[in-house]
C-alpha cells in the first residue's frame, strides 16, 4: 500500500516511472482483468441480460479507478497541510486522512461485493453515494473548528464542485443500479453469506 501512495504521490508530482506504471496496473489493471474475463454477456430471452457487461462494465471499471481519486486526495492533503508547521494543521492531516481511509474502506467493501456478485451490492452502492455529502460536510466542520476558520470561507467554488459533481455523477449511477435488469440479474450470490456477516 506504500508503494501504491507513493507511486500516486509521484503522479501527482508529474514523476512516474515504469515501475510506478507496474504497481498502478497491478492494482487496478488485474481486477479490471478479472471482472472483463468472468464477464458474461448473455441475453437470457425471459430474464434479460446477466453479468458485467454494458453499462454495468463501466460502472465497475469507475469503481476500481474511484480509489485512485482517494489515495490521491489523501497525498494531496497531506501534501497541502504538509507546508503548515502549526499544531492545528497536522490535526487537519490526521483528520482527514482518517475521513478519507473510512470513504476509501467503504469503497473497497462495496468493490468486494460487486466483485462476488452479491445481492447486497446495491444498498452498499447507495450508502456510498449518501457518504460523499456525510464525508465531506464532516470534513468542512472538522476543518472549520481546528483551525478555527468560518465554514463560509472554506465553502469556496474550487472546494464544492467536485464534492457536488461527484454526488450528481454517483446518483446517476445508483438511479441506473435501482432500474437496470442487468444489475437485477447479475447480482443474486450470497444470500447465506450475507446472514453470516450481520449476524
Amino acid at each position: 500500500m506504500r508503494l501504491v501512495i507513493a507511486g500516486l504521490g509521484d503522479l501527482l508530482m508529474g514523476s512516474f516511472s515504469i515501475w510506478h506504471w507496474v504497481i498502478v496496473f497491478l492494482f487496478f489493471g488485474v481486477p479490471i482483468y478479472f471482472a472483463v474475463r468472468t464477464a458474461r454477456r448473455t441475453t437470457d430471452p425471459v430474464n434479460g441480460p446477466s453479468g458485467f457487461g454494458g453499462w454495468l462494465l463501466l460502472l465497475a471499471i469507475a469503481e476500481v479507478v474511484g480509489l485512485l481519486k482517494t489515495l490521491g486526495a489523501v497525498a494531496n492533503s497531506i501534501e497541502t497541510y504538509a507546508e503548515y508547521n502549526s499544531a492545528g494543521s497536522q490535526v487537519v492531516i490526521l483528520g482527514e486522512a482518517a475521513l478519507n481511509f473510512a470513504f476509501m474502506a467503504l469503497q473497497v467493501v462495496v468493490i468486494w461485493f460487486m466483485f462476488k456478485k452479491d445481492r447486497i451490492f446495491p444498498k452498499l452502492f447507495f450508502f456510498q453515494w449518501v457518504a460523499i455529502p456525510a464525508t465531506f460536510a464532516l470534513d468542512v466542520v472538522f476543518v472549520s473548528a481546528v483551525l478555527r476558520v468560518s465554514v463560509s470561507q472554506l465553502m469556496t467554488a474550487e472546494v464544492v464542485a467536485p464534492s457536488v459533481t461527484a454526488f450528481i455523477v454517483a446518483g446517476l449511477w445508483v438511479w441506473y443500479v435501482s432500474k437496470s435488469v442487468r444489475v437485477r440479474n447479475t447480482f443474486i450470490h450470497g444470500a447465506r453469506t450475507r446472514s453470516e456477516i450481520f449476524s
